[in-house]
């Protein structure tokens, strides 16, 4: 074999082995534009969901997740007769259109846009309380607009048996149960005087009183059947954390993800046939409740949540100090009901898949495999985080948003961002944060690349980084962790 040969096959299988080892280590994902939270006539909207599928495919939408509400029923009794003397005020809802209905409703899209992948969800609304009277003209409702995105449910049984205050809470026998059975003091006290008649007291008065007594234990007795108490109902007050507890609880389940919507919703204080209607920013909710997948941004969760050492960092500080089971992810939430308030893709969530399928979205939005991005305008340019990873050079390892990187190392991110060849003299500002602090700020114009290299190392220490883009549009994306390992001389540093 001559010279040439052996050069030649020496070179195919140097080719070969480092071919093959970049392959099995790391296949690059894709970015999807997805928007989140489309509302339908199913549940209030005003465009129903072929509708507005066709808007978000012209729009150029690759992921679109309707999320209708689970159940759209409120109810008010007037005691000691609540079945009995009530109010009840009902719209469309998933489960009065039919779960099943709703199931195959969506799902059937994707035969019409098949170049997009259109998901079933739900707006739950896990609970609300009665404050005040009707008697005395202060009747409030507190809490109504207080809900939970759920995504990832499989079937229609799944919808019919999420939690709801709507379809009433599980019951359950306790004290309660012995205090429902006081109407059978009117059968007994029924009995007694029906007995004194038998011995020729005035007949007909007690023959009256008690006929009397027998048909309001019948009232009272059908009105307090059966005699269980709901784990969760309106009328005994707030009941903090618990209801939405519940509800995350049984989707995680169920193979599902939860995510807070409108966590910092402006102060709901609206009046409807003189019942006020009252629902207050509940960010601070987000670090009691434990194990939900994350919340939204954008619409209503940028002033207390996102900022450097908000509610989102202190959750995520808990998680790095093992004070939480799991941390928590941002989406971006569109809340898109109709064309005549802003465009559908005002609000995206940008997914990192290898393949397009409901199976890898619910797995990135479970692994934090996503930002949220945000236009200022219909107009405005989109800045796109092509790349956000961080390396261990020494080791040839990286990881991305919702990842963690084992090194002994300082942590080196790498940052691509991009605007369209129109706007490439718009100018934007990105904010690397660690723990829930700015230590870099450049800012830049155009598609720019850059290695920042964080001279903080500290053995033993799980830390984290995200970003804050912001310019013609703004991105927020997913925190990216780094375990420290064992001491290599480094030193803490800024």
């Amino acid at each position: 074999m001559n010279n040439k040969i052996k050069i030649f096959l020496l070179c195919l299988a140097f080719f070969l082995v480092f071919s093959f080892k970049g392959k099995a280590f790391c296949e690059e994902y894709k970015l999807f534009t997805g928007v989140i939270h489309l509302d339908s006539t199913i549940s209030g909207g005003k465009l129903p969901p072929e509708e507005m599928s066709m808007i978000a495919h012209d729009a150029g939408v690759e992921i679109a997740v309707f999320t209708d509400h689970d159940t759209m029923r409120w109810e008010y009794g007037i005691p000691p007769l609540r079945k009995f003397i009530r109010k009840v005020v009902e719209k469309g809802s998933i489960h009065s259109y039919g779960e099943e209905n709703y199931v195959n409703t969506i799902s059937g899209l994707n035969q019409k846009y098949p170049d997009m992948l259109i998901m079933h969800g739900a707006e739950a609304i896990p609970f609300y309380w009665w404050k005040g009277s009707y008697f005395t003209n202060d009747l409030e409702m507190m809490d109504g607009h207080k809900h939970i995105l759920v995504m990832g449910l499989n079937n229609a049984s799944d919808y019919k048996n999420l939690p709801s205050i709507g379809k009433g809470y599980s019951r359950g026998f306790g004290f309660d149960t012995l205090v429902s059975l006081w109407p059978l003091c009117f059968f007994v006290f029924g009995w007694l005087l029906f007995s004194i008649t038998k011995e020729g007291v005035s007949a007909m008065p007690l023959k009256a009183a008690s006929v009397l007594c027998l048909l309001l234990g019948i009232i009272f007795t059908i009105n307090n059947f059966p005699f269980a108490s709901p784990r969760y109902d309106q009328y005994h007050g707030d009941r903090g954390i618990a209801p939405y507890q519940t509800v995350i609880d049984y989707v995680n389940t169920r193979g599902g993800v939860t995510f807070w919507a409108h966590p910092e919703v402006e102060d709901v204080n609206k009046e409807t046939s003189g019942v006020k209607l009252i629902t207050k920013p509940y960010h601070e909710d987000l670090l009691k409740a434990q194990n939900y997948t994350g919340f939204a941004v954008f619409a209503e969760g940028i002033k207390y949540l996102a900022p450097p050492g908000g509610v989102w960092d202190q959750i995520l500080n808990q998680y790095c100090k093992g004070e939480r089971e799991r941390p928590v992810w941002a989406i971006g939430e569109v809340d898109f009901g109709d064309e005549d308030t802003f465009s559908i893709k005002d609000s995206q969530t940008v997914f990192l898949l290898k393949e397009k399928n409901e199976k890898a979205v619910i797995e990135a939005l479970k692994a934090g495999r996503l930002y949220a991005a945000h236009l200022y305008g219909e107009k405005s340019p989109a800045l796109v985080l092509d790349t956000f990873i961080i390396e261990d050079t020494t080791q040839s390892s990286k990881a991305y948003m919702g990842e963690e990187l084992e090194t002994d190392k300082n942590p080196q991110l790498k940052i691509h961002v991009s605007l369209p060849e129109t706007a490439r003299d718009v100018k934007y500002k990105v904010d690397i944060i660690r723990n829930g602090e700015v230590i870099h700020r450049f800012e830049s114009t155009g598609n720019t690349e850059m290695t920042y290299e964080d001279k903080y190392v500290k053995p033993g220490e799980k830390i984290y980084y995200r970003l804050d883009i912001d310019g013609p549009s703004r991105i927020l994306s997913n925190p990216i962790f780094v375990k420290f390992g064992s001491p290599s001389g480094n030193t803490k540093g800024e």
